[in-house]
């Protein structure tokens, strides 16, 4: 018996349309369920094969709800939407549909809309029952659609990669092209010391054999250069931090080593990257200008030694009485007698540093009495200025060193602190232990030093030029010569400044520990 039902919705038929009566023709042909429908699901004609399959059984007429047609009117109403927003493209789905004998029947619903004049949209739905030979057909069509969007995604994917292809060869054209220009050596190695990309100034600077580099142990084609790395054959290169210089020597050459360590984007250690400079030229060069320095320094010190013996003679008067206006001009000619033999004295002291010949005897340090020390020396030169002096140190420091070097470097640093600080202002002499470290702490409340001249305040010769600064006396030598010697002791010297606002000089140096 088929089941009578009262249709949820019923409205007057649509008026005539043209273009609708055209679609309603087309229906009539087909093979198969089709119904024509507006866009809020009313029916508007339905072709012989729907009737016979879902007519009068199913209360089909012109201006019912075709949802009362389905199971699920919800899941109807989504694919009809979605349909009508596909704007012209099919859209298919599983339902079950009630036929004229009022039996259940899954079914597939296609649906599309097609143009028609005026605002409103039709739709077109075609009805086939799922039996093995649809679903067959179905599938295949299903595989037909998917074959056919991924060959569309195939070719997209191709069209892309080929285009990272010839980016990636215009990169590395472009990388080829730096690394011939480049002036130095560049290698870069593994994380096992294998190389990855050299340039050619890298195999001249290390002479190493003709042919394909790539993949090659760096020890075994230089191992003067492993032994600056600590690579090893078992453990290859261990994980480096920070980048560092290096001077090694291979044969009779010199050579400069700029190392700098790789990590990926998961900060992993991945390997090295090293330039490399042929030092031999400039070190010959460097070598003959400390030599001229030496040697020019030793002649200046013997006639200079007598000028300020004979000027101490004629001040003393032990050659007869001096006028006090004489006494004034001698007096001047003194002080810059004793600047000049400082200056010899700091170019000789930099001069056996650059050159490794300065000697130094190493020993147990007792900070307390270094400090004391050259406390004591500059406190009538802070007294005269009226300067508040304090020095304070923790008990039982000690450092590994040479006791005069390190005197001589925390007395640069307290001098300058002395001179560049302005009358009744204060300098302080700190000591103190910091994380198995001694740090020699030389603060005061002088002029201050900018960012920009704090990257320079370490290399030769280098003064501050400033209007306050002009009169005050020195060198240009004394840091430099500070900083060489707390390197050589393994130790850093620091500073911390804000302009107008003072400045803190910082040594830290390794703890003694017997």
């Amino acid at each position: 018996m088929m089941n009578e039902r009262k249709p949820e919705r019923i409205r007057q038929p649509a008026p005539p349309n043209q273009s609708a009566d055209l679609a309603a023709s087309i229906l009539d042909l087909l093979q198969e369920p089709a119904f024509l429908l507006d866009e809020s699901s009313y029916l508007i004609h339905t072709n012989p094969v729907a009737e016979e399959y879902y007519g009068a059984g199913s209360g089909l007429s012109p201006g019912q709800d075709i949802a009362g047609l389905f199971q699920d009117k919800e899941m109807f109403q989504s694919l009809l939407n979605r349909a009508i927003e596909a704007g012209g493209a099919a859209i298919t789905g599983e339902l079950i549909a009630v036929d004229r004998s009022g039996d259940h029947v899954p079914v597939w619903a296609t649906l599309k809309t097609i143009p028609v004049r005026g605002r409103k949209k039709r739709l077109v739905m075609s009805l086939t029952p799922k039996t093995r030979e649809t679903r067959l057909l179905h599938n295949a069509r299903e595989m037909g659609a998917r074959v056919e969007n991924l060959y569309t995604a195939l070719s997209d994917v191709r069209a892309e990669l080929l285009e990272r292809t010839m980016q990636l060869a215009e990169q590395k054209n472009k990388m080829v092209a730096i690394l011939r220009g480049m002036g130095d050596g560049l290698l870069v190695c593994d994380g096992s010391g294998s190389i990855i990309q050299y340039n050619e100034i890298a195999r001249e600077v290390l002479r190493l054999p003709d042919g394909d580099l790539e993949n090659q142990s760096i020890g075994r084609l230089c191992p003067e250069l492993s032994r600056v790395l600590g690579i090893t054959p078992q453990t290859g290169n261990e994980p480096i931090r920070l980048a560092r210089e290096e001077n090694f020597i291979v044969g009779n050459r010199e050579l400069r080593v700029s190392i700098a360590p790789l990590y990926d984007n998961r900060e992993r250690y991945v390997g090295l990257v090293m330039i490399l400079q042929d030092r031999t030229k400039q070190a010959e060069i460097d070598r003959m200008k400390s030599d001229l320095i030496s040697i020019v320094s030793h002649e200046l010190r013997s006639p200079l030694t007598s000028i300020k013996g004979y000027i101490d003679l004629l001040i003393s008067g032990d050659l007869g009485a001096v006028a006090e206006e004489h006494r004034k001009y001698l007096e001047i000619v003194l002080n810059n007698a004793n600047r000049l033999a400082t200056l010899i004295d700091d170019m000789l002291d930099l001069s056996r540093i650059e050159s490794g010949k300065l000697t130094m005897i190493f020993g147990k340090v007792d900070i307390k009495y270094l400090c004391d020390l050259v406390y004591l020396t500059f406190k009538p030169q802070a007294a005269q200025k009226n300067l508040d002096f304090q020095l304070d140190v923790a008990e039982g420091l000690s450092v590994s060193g040479d006791v005069d070097r390190l005197q001589q470097a925390l007395m640069n640093l307290v001098s300058n602190a002395v001179k560049y600080t302005s009358e009744e202002g204060a300098v302080r002499i700190r000591a103190y232990r910091d994380n198995g470290n001694i740090c020699l702490e030389v603060s005061d409340t002088g002029f201050g030093i900018s960012p920009e001249n704090q990257r320079k305040l370490f290399q030769k010769f280098f003064r501050v030029k400033d209007k306050r600064t002009r009169n005050i006396g020195g060198t240009g030598l004394g840091l430099c010569i500070t900083k060489s010697i707390v390197e050589a002791h393994e130790g850093e010297v620091t500073v911390e400044s804000q302009e107008g606002a003072g400045a803190t000089f910082r040594i830290r140096l390794p703890e003694y520990h017997g």
